[in-house]
């Protein structure tokens, strides 16, 4: 009989080559490749670290709906204010549905200014730019947003991110590290004051929808401005920025903090709504539209 000679090192390199052929168009797969967990690992060591329970933060992290969001963090690097078409709403159409919006929310929106002085004119213009009076107010996990632009602080994440998007990118690496940087370390600080709130309210984290830049609700408010100012208008014992209430008497708050008072200049005033969203379009915009809606 004629012995067989088997040369298991070939065995081991056709089977792993077998292996590859197999597993490789599922990792190819942009959807897979973007829930891999491998993206949040060193951000989910620095929150368990700070203090955050590791189990909650494990099963969160594991959970198919909370992902890296590659197209979020490209859409907000190329971001510009300036391309925004505000004017949209200075029109006669937008102008008369902020009426119809000042008319149906007239109890709260003159609680507001009663309590903080602000002008109920204000307070709508805003939530009229801001989410078109609560009709558009983002479809983006909020969770996702902030847990992605927090781990652009691992150089390594930065890398991938770069190298998939760069194609698409009219600005230059220097430009995204400087943005890394300034992104990762802001959105961390707004990843744990998300944590914070909806821990206190009792809230899915990952059922929170917002922009593409992590703001929230119909005043759309980051989670640090939430925990500072945010206020429950309706007195159910919640704070729902997603509740026209809550978030009228919020913005109200905001803005009160910041210096609105009864007769404030117009000088003053531009001062205080930049304080809302750094645009100087953005604040002329509010300003237009609270003349319009006084007219």
């Amino acid at each position: 009989m004629m012995s067989i000679k088997i040369n298991y090192s070939t065995i081991i390199v056709l089977l792993t080559g077998l292996l590859i052929l197999i597993t490789l168009p599922f990792f190819q797969n942009p959807a897979v490749a973007d829930n891999s967990r491998v993206y949040f690992e060193s951000l989910q060591q620095r929150l368990i670290i700070e203090g955050f329970d590791k189990g909650m933060i494990k099963d969160l992290y594991n959970r198919p709906d909370v992902y890296f969001d590659f197209k979020g963090v490209s859409r907000y690097f190329v971001h510009s204010e300036a391309k925004l078409n505000y004017d949209q709403f200075t029109s006669k159409r937008s102008i008369e549905k902020a009426k119809k919006y000042m008319s149906k929310y007239s109890t709260e929106l003159s609680r507001a200014e009663r309590i903080y002085g602000v002008d109920k004119e204000i307070v709508t213009a805003i939530i009229l730019v801001e989410t078109r009076l609560g009709k558009v107010i983002g479809s983006r996990s909020v969770l996702n947003t902030l847990s992605t632009l927090a781990s652009l602080s691992d150089l390594n994440i930065r890398e991938m991110v770069w190298d998939k998007n760069s194609s698409s990118y009219s600005r230059t690496r220097e430009e995204f590290n400087k943005w890394s940087d300034r992104k990762s370390k802001w959105a961390y600080a707004e990843l744990k004051a998300f944590f914070k709130y909806v821990n206190r309210e009792g809230i899915d984290p990952s059922m929170i929808n917002g922009s593409f830049a992590g703001a929230l609700g119909i005043a759309q408010f980051i989670p640090s401005s939430i925990l500072a100012f945010a206020k429950d208008g309706d007195g159910d014992g919640s704070v729902d920025l997603f509740n026209h209430a809550d978030a009228i008497i919020s913005i109200a708050t905001y803005l009160g903090h910041y210096g609105w008072h009864p007769g404030i200049d117009g000088k003053d005033a531009y001062k205080v709504i930049y304080r809302y969203n750094h645009s100087k379009y953005y604040v002329n915009t509010i300003l237009k539209i609270s003349e319009l809606l006084k007219g």
